[in-house]
């Protein structure tokens, strides 16, 4: 019986924004905020983006079983009220009347990205300063007919919610969750599960769960393949893995990221030759893929799962 292994939990924000073009360089950050959520005399504290006026997206895991929900930029002082959730994609759309005049952040043309695009994330970490880090798009995971992206630029607790954006500032995804052992086992949500909330995006439907998880925090058994990939190659379950990864091809064969983890784990199995043409079929879906550059979901390390909406330690005296 396989062990279940956990994500690390992170805030993600619905996005509704515009495409226009603009004169001059986009600041990635000026969208994005700061979220403090109230519960049981407790605080914790995310991010979120805002997406179209008086509108944030952000992770429903943050706010989940909210009692208050306070929103800032270096001070929380706004309060925002739920306005629309989808719980099975963790995308929670926040409102905000005085960020009514706010420009909300402008969005990417995510069905031109590539494995290798330059990715920036931008959240306020711990309930702090905003940061930023920087990386590469890894991932392209095919799931509930959008794409769940997978990036090297770390995210950090409280920046779930927060924006993943493309190299010239335009906003691609929502920070979601990651593998608790680092790496580049970074995910981001795809805006098209936010359907009308951004702009140019077609409406997904998904039926919600009764038990208020997202798809990420299922037991493994019940998560997409690229996560049961990820949990297997945590334990180092090679033929496990062999099999996981067989099936991803199957159903995802145009997804060079799931040949590369057929490829790996070929490799760890001793199966040379069988490894180099699941990899010379990666670098077939992906000319610019470097010999070297066969990492891939499998690698990652899960040994449990936490929320990275960031806790804090003391009761809330609000």
């Amino acid at each position: 019986m396989l062990r279940a292994y956990s994500l690390l939990l992170l805030t993600i924000v619905y996005t509704s924004g515009i495409h226009a073009e603009q004169a001059g360089p986009i600041d990635p950050a000026a969208a994005v905020y700061k979220i403090r959520v109230k519960r049981d005399g407790q605080v914790a504290d995310g991010s979120a983006v805002l997406v179209a006026p008086g509108r944030l997206l952000t992770a429903c895991h943050v706010i989940r079983s909210a009692q208050s929900i306070r929103v800032g930029r270096e001070q929380t002082q706004w309060h925002a009220f739920p306005a629309k959730a989808d719980i099975k994609h963790d995308m929670c759309i926040l409102e905000v009347p005085e960020l009514a005049a706010a420009a909300p952040a402008v969005i990417g043309q995510t069905e031109t990205l590539e494995l290798g695009d330059r990715v920036i994330a931008v959240g306020y970490p711990r309930g702090g300063k905003k940061d930023t880090s920087f990386g590469e798009l890894k991932g392209l995971h095919a799931f509930d007919g959008a794409n769940v992206l997978q990036v090297s630029a770390q995210f950090d607790r409280g920046t779930s919610g927060g924006g993943l954006f493309d190299a010239s500032g335009r906003l691609i995804g929502i920070i979601g969750f990651k593998a608790i052992a680092g790496g580049n086992f970074n995910f981001a949500l795809p805006l098209a599960w936010v359907g009308d909330a951004v702009s140019g995006q077609a409406t997904i439907t998904a039926d919600q769960p009764q038990d208020g998880r997202a798809f990420w925090e299922r037991p493994n058994a019940e998560r997409p393949l690229f996560l049961r990939a990820a949990s297997l190659e945590a334990n180092r379950e090679w033929e496990g893995l062999r099999s996981v990864a067989e099936e991803w091809v199957a159903t995802d064969e145009l997804n060079p990221a799931s040949w590369l983890c057929l490829s790996r784990t070929l490799k760890k199995l001793r199966h040379d030759q069988a490894a180099a043409l699941a990899f010379a079929h990666a670098e077939s879906l992906m000319p610019s893929l470097e010999p070297t550059q066969n990492s891939s979901v499998a690698t990652v390390n899960l040994p449990h799962t936490t929320s990275t909406s960031h806790a804090a330690e003391q009761p809330s005296r609000q």
